[in-house]
C-alpha cells in the first residue's frame, strides 16, 4: 500500500499551492516526497476525501478504505460487540496522512475507527449506543484525535484515542474526556465541546467551564484561559 502514500501527500501538497496562490518550488514541478512529509501537517487539512457509503477515495480518486475492510461488528469490550458497520459516514486524515479517522453507522449504533493508511488495518476507538459519532480534532503530532459522541439522552461526550496505544476493543483504545462535576449534571447538561489541543493537551468546555485532560496521566484540571 505504500504506493498510495505518496500520490495522495503529492495531490495535497498541488492543492496547498494552488490555494495559497504560491508558484511551486524549484523548477515548477510538485515537491518531492520528502518535502511534502515536511509539510503534511498543514496541508493534511486540505485533502478533500470523497465518503461514500462503501468507499473513502482520495483526492486523486484512488480508494483508501472500504466499508469490506471494516469489521462487521465492533467490540465494544471483551464481553460485548455490535453491529455498527454497513456504511461510511465521515472520515477525516490525520495531519501526517498517516491515519484515516473514521465513523460508521448501522441500524441503530454509531462506531469510530482508526484506520491504519498503508495497511487498510480497521482498529476500533469509539461506540455510541442508539446515537451518533463525529470527528474531533486531532493533536498536531498526529498522535491523538477526539471523537464526538452524541447519546439518544441529547448528551454530547468526548473521547480521545491515542494512535499509538490502540487495543482491540473500543475499551482498550479510548479515554473517556469528564469533568470532576460530569457524574452530577442532567444529560442534557453533559454538553462536551472539544476547544483545541495545546502542548498535547486537550482544551474542552463543557457547561460554560473550561478544562483541561492530560491524556498522559488521565487527568482532569481546570483551565487558566
Amino acid at each position: 500500500m505504500t504506493s498510495l502514500r505518496l500520490p495522495l501527500a503529492l495531490t495535497i501538497a498541488a492543492a496547498a499551492l494552488v490555494l495559497s496562490g504560491c508558484p511551486s518550488p524549484g523548477n515548477g514541478e510538485l515537491p518531492t516526497a520528502i518535502e511534502a512529509s515536511d509539510t503534511a501537517q498543514s496541508e493534511a487539512a486540505l485533502a478533500p476525501l470523497d465518503v461514500g457509503d462503501e468507499r473513502i477515495r482520495a483526492a486523486d480518486g484512488s480508494v483508501l478504505v472500504g466499508i469490506a475492510d471494516v469489521p462487521d461488528t465492533i467490540r465494544v469490550d471483551q464481553q460485548t460487540e455490535f453491529g455498527a458497520a454497513d456504511r461510511f459516514q465521515e472520515a477525516s486524515i490525520s495531519p501526517d496522512g498517516d491515519w484515516l479517522t473514521v465513523v460508521t453507522t448501522g441500524a441503530a449504533h454509531s462506531a469510530g475507527w482508526l484506520v491504519r493508511v498503508e495497511a487498510r488495518q480497521s482498529r476500533p476507538a469509539a461506540f455510541q449506543y442508539g446515537g451518533n459519532i463525529a470527528i474531533g480534532p486531532w493533536s498536531d503530532d498526529a498522535r491523538r484525535v477526539v471523537f464526538v459522541q452524541e447519546g439518544p439522552a441529547g448528551d454530547r461526550t468526548l473521547t480521545v484515542v491515542d494512535a499509538e496505544r490502540l487495543g482491540e476493543t473500543v475499551e482498550a483504545s479510548s479515554m473517556p474526556v469528564r469533568s470532576p462535576e460530569h457524574e452530577e449534571r442532567a444529560p442534557e447538561e453533559r454538553i462536551y465541546e472539544a476547544l483545541a489541543w495545546r502542548n498535547g493537551e486537550l482544551l474542552f468546555r463543557v457547561g460554560g467551564e473550561r478544562w483541561v485532560f492530560d491524556p498522559d496521566s488521565g487527568e482532569v484540571r481546570p483551565s487558566k484561559q
